[in-house]
């Protein structure tokens, strides 16, 4: 029996999100592509007798609205199995940043869970339940267009040659409630954009001009009114020629390099604006490391979201 896994929880960049409007249940409708990067937190997971789980550094989350914990009550509930797991979360990804973290650590303990209970459980539905990022980390896709809320996952392959970003982090928190509070119905698209990125993907013609010229993030006017960080990054960045796009809710930039020595040579530009910008290739893998016979020990050391 498996007795312990350790995963890679990735970080995402929305390459595109369009809002196409409310649904019944007061969601957004939402389309986008999404891609993982090469920044990831780190996940433990091994069975226990209780439900132990420890995330480091602590992002602050209240128990119950803690993702990870939530995924363990989820699966443990769809399979009829005792909610009790040993989980540590070694966090790397900025929290609050756009770039789905904790919904990444929850996919990846779901994923764990599933090996280690044996389970064949729709991993993408049970996320689905616990926060519209989860179905898509849950999926281990590398690239996949997203609908719905976030619920309908359709992986795209991989692009050749691989596609590089540079990376902006904006020191500040959003919550992704107040942005889609301060949406408004005029800025809302249609999916057209997103549906050309995904086209190119799945058709392998995908290019970085291709994304440049249909990257569109229908929050991003929403998010500068929120956070006026993120205007302001994109003024300096602008001022040398290089135009940021959001991720998710914000506050998280990025901008699409030709390669990835341009990628460099933009982060290097960027960081001399003073700005937080580091380099980044999309589609890093959620890699899974199996300890059969060793049990990991307790580590010393919504809306819309």
């Amino acid at each position: 029996m498996t007795r312990a896994v350790r995963l890679l929880a990735p970080a995402k960049v929305n390459l595109s999100l369009e809002v196409l409007g409310v649904r019944d249940d007061g969601y957004h409708a939402l389309r986008s592509v999404v891609a993982t990067i090469d920044l990831a937190d780190r996940v433990r997971v091994a069975i226990s007798k209780r439900l132990d789980v420890r995330v480091r550094p602590d992002p602050g989350a209240a128990p119950e609205a803690e993702l990870t914990r939530r995924a363990v009550e989820a699966l443990a509930a769809t399979t009829a199995h005792p909610a009790a797991a040993h989980v540590r979360v070694v966090k790397r990804i900025p929290v609050a940043a756009g770039l789905g973290g904790g919904s990444s650590d929850a996919g990846a303990t779901l994923r764990g869970l599933a090996a280690i209970w044996r389970t064949e459980a729709d991993l993408e539905a049970v996320g689905a339940s616990i926060g519209s990022d989860v179905p898509f980390f849950a999926s281990g896709a590398r690239f996949a267009l997203i609908e719905g809320r976030g619920e309908r996952v359709r992986a795209l392959p991989a692009p050749v040659p691989a596609l590089w970003i540079v990376l902006v982090r904006v020191a500040a928190r959003l919550r992704t409630a107040a942005v889609f509070g301060a949406l408004r119905p005029d800025e809302w698209g249609g999916g057209a954009a997103t549906a050309a990125i995904a086209g190119a993907f799945a058709d392998g013609s995908v290019r970085p001009a291709t994304i440049r010229a249909q990257a569109r993030n229908d929050l991003l006017a929403a998010a500068t009114r929120v956070c006026r960080e993120i205007g302001e990054a994109r003024l300096i960045a602008g001022a040398k020629g290089v135009t940021l796009h959001l991720s998710g809710s914000g506050p998280s930039l990025f901008t699409i390099a030709d390669s990835r020595a341009d990628a460099l040579r933009l982060a290097r530009i960027l960081r001399r604006q003073g700005l937080d910008a580091r380099s980044h290739e999309l589609g890093a893998t959620a890699e899974r490391a199996v300890r059969p016979s060793a049990v990991l020990l307790p580590s010393t050391g919504g809306r819309d979201e």
